[in-house]
């Protein structure tokens, strides 16, 4: 090869293999330089102010190539289109399924599969999964997102699996019912499940199906818990299901809940446990023995006092927990306090363990682990002390003020006040030594000096304070799209 195309043909394989397995906007700017300035991606798009272009998002094949690209999309017109943020959907006024009122357009709820909003006259079902929907709410005087009253007083609550309003036929308190998961709701004389359902007759140990609403518990002023998949209100808990009550044999005052993958998690307070997979929890689940990776028998009976969380990496090392160190995230292996004890939990095995330690890889030293120095983060990353890592590599963080540094709220960021850095879909880094260690070097992910204290999550990849968009590792303001953008809320 001609040595003066060497240099560039080398530099180009290098960027290559470095990219190779990135984040699609990543690959996606680098491939269309004439883009990388004037350019901002949100969900599936590319927008070009400059241009004056929407580019969406495709695959692209042939003989010799495929890949993706970002193509002009020739249905939106930049200059009278809106872009409509709504929760984890993400799309302009031409694909919204339904004639809609931009102004009222207001968020109920979004997740990865499902977002429902509303306006004065509908609420709309948008979702790639199944045919969008739309309930006519015109009639009805709006108590809340999920509690409407017709015109003769009648109230009815959004049955969000069933796409209807349905009628609640029991009586609550207008002023204070809200909407808590499911169908479960509350006032401030206790707790409802609203809509027919099944639920477990103890006499005769079989589902009893009930055609109408129910109150569950009378109780004043209760304010519950919500997770994922399960609720407690006073001390009682509550698997969150579609159409069944499932009340759990758990004492609230003992409560954990570790997650081993984003779908798989368990409950438990130290006497039984309760496995979820996809769909929340299940009692039938609750057996002596084994279901699946769970072994009820290593908790019943026990004090326990402490589950570690599965994100926290650790390996068993002459008879120690040595966190930040060895074991994949994808273990099931826990690390517990039992009666003021050690113990790892490792399929039907309940291992009595020494001292914890906690490995510094930046000087390949274990020191005495103490847990008020220590920071967990989403996405594997995780501060000890004055350190953060990754993946137990430490990070070059002179950017950041580890002081200050916190997740922000159900988002894929980190802040320190000022800086905001996003951790997700790393699947490359550069690497620089220092004082004898490995460093990752993740600069590209962090924009200095844009948080706002109005700043929040839209989505767990998208920022907004209403006036800059910060989505991955980029940020724009509004203005500087020169786009109508609607942000529900």
């Amino acid at each position: 090869m001609n040595p003066n195309k060497l240099a560039p043909f080398l530099a180009f394989l290098l960027f290559f293999t470095s990219c190779k397995g990135h984040e699609k906007q990543d690959d996606i700017v680098k491939n269309n330089p004439e883009d990388t300035i004037k350019r901002f991606i949100i969900g599936d798009h590319m927008l070009v102010p400059k241009l004056k272009e929407v580019r969406t998002y495709e695959m692209v094949g042939g003989e010799t190539w495929d890949g993706h690209r970002y193509s002009k999309d020739p249905k939106i017109d930049y200059e009278k289109t809106t872009l409509l943020i709504l929760g984890n959907s993400i799309l302009f006024k031409e694909y919204f399924p339904f004639p809609f009122n931009l102004d009222k357009l207001k968020l109920i709820s979004s997740n990865e599969f499902i977002t429902i909003c509303r306006d004065d006259n509908y609420i709309y079902y948008v979702s790639d999964r199944i045919k969008p929907t739309q309930i006519h709410i015109a009639g009805y005087k709006p108590i809340n997102d999920f509690v409407y009253k017709s015109k003769d007083g009648a109230l009815f609550f959004l049955d969000a699996e069933k796409y209807k309003l349905n009628p609640v036929k029991i009586n609550v308190d207008e002023n204070s019912i809200k909407h808590l998961a499911g169908n479960y709701y509350s006032d401030k004389n206790g707790l409802y499940f609203f809509g027919a359902h099944y639920k477990k007759n103890i006499q005769n140990n079989q589902r009893d199906y009930i055609e109408k609403s129910e109150k569950i518990i009378d109780a004043k002023n209760v304010v519950p818990f919500i997770s994922k998949y399960y609720l407690t209100f006073g001390n009682q808990v509550f698997a969150i299901d579609d159409d069944e009550i499932k009340k759990l044999d758990l004492n609230t005052k003992k409560l954990f809940e570790v997650y081993f993958w984003d779908r798989q998690s368990l409950i438990t307070d130290g006497k039984n446990v309760y496995s979820n997979s996809n769909y929340g929890y299940d009692d039938r689940r609750n057996e002596k023995g084994t279901y699946g990776f769970l072994f009820p028998s290593l908790f019943s009976g026990s004090n326990l006092q402490k589950i570690y969380p599965q994100s926290l990496p650790f390996a068993n090392e002459n008879n120690s927990i040595v966190f930040n160190k060895g074991r994949s995230f994808n273990s099931i292996e826990l690390a517990v306090v039992i009666n003021n004890e050690n113990y790892i939990l490792s399929k039907q095995k309940k291992i009595k363990t020494g001292k914890m330690l906690f490995y510094h890889s930046e000087t390949k030293t274990n020191g005495d682990f103490d847990e008020k120095y220590l920071k967990i983060f989403k996405n594997q990353f995780l501060q000890y002390k004055n350190v953060l890592y990754f993946d137990d590599r430490p990070v070059e963080a002179s950017k950041l003020d580890l002081k200050n540094l916190r997740q922000i709220e159900n988002s894929n960021y980190l802040t320190d006040g000022k800086s905001i850095f996003y951790t997700y879909g790393i699947t490359g880094m550069g690497l620089i030594e220092k004082k004898g260690a490995e460093y990752a070097v993740l600069d590209e992910r962090i924009i200095e000096n844009v948080y706002t204290n109005e700043m929040k999550a839209i989505n767990p990849d998208l920022l907004s304070d209403g006036i800059t968009l910060i989505s991955r590792n980029q940020k724009a303001t509004i203005k500087e799209l020169k786009l109508n953008v609607k942000i529900a809320e």
